[in-house]
C-alpha cells in the first residue's frame, strides 16, 4: 500500500476510499475477475481502544494497482487505523 485517499470523511460513513499501490493481482483470476474464494476484507479499528468500527467489507473493486472499499459510520472525531484481512 502506498496511498488512501481521501484521508478523512464525513461520519455518516459511505464514502468512496481508494487505496493505491502494487501487488493486487494475486486477489483476481487470470481472467481479471475477483476471488471470491479467498476474499479481501477491509474493516476500521479505533486507534485508542482498538475496538471495531462498524463490520468488516468485503473489497469488490480491485485493478492491478489499487481497490476500493466504503468506510462505515464513525463518531466525530474517531481517528481509525485501516486493517486488511482474509478473514472477517
Amino acid at each position: 500500500m502506498h496511498d488512501l485517499h481521501p484521508q478523512a470523511g464525513p461520519t455518516t460513513g459511505n464514502t468512496r476510499v481508494e487505496i493505491s499501490g502494487i501487488g493486487f493481482t494475486q486477489f483476481k483470476h487470470d481472467n481479471g475477475t475477483i476471488r471470491y474464494d479467498q476474499p479481501l476484507y477491509a474493516k476500521f479499528v479505533e486507534a485508542v481502544t482498538g475496538k471495531d468500527i462498524g463490520t468488516p467489507m468485503t473489497i469488490t473493486e480491485i485493478d492491478n494497482d489499487s481497490f476500493v472499499f466504503y468506510t462505515p459510520k464513525a463518531v466525530v472525531g474517531t481517528q481509525a487505523i485501516l486493517m486488511l484481512s482474509f478473514n472477517k
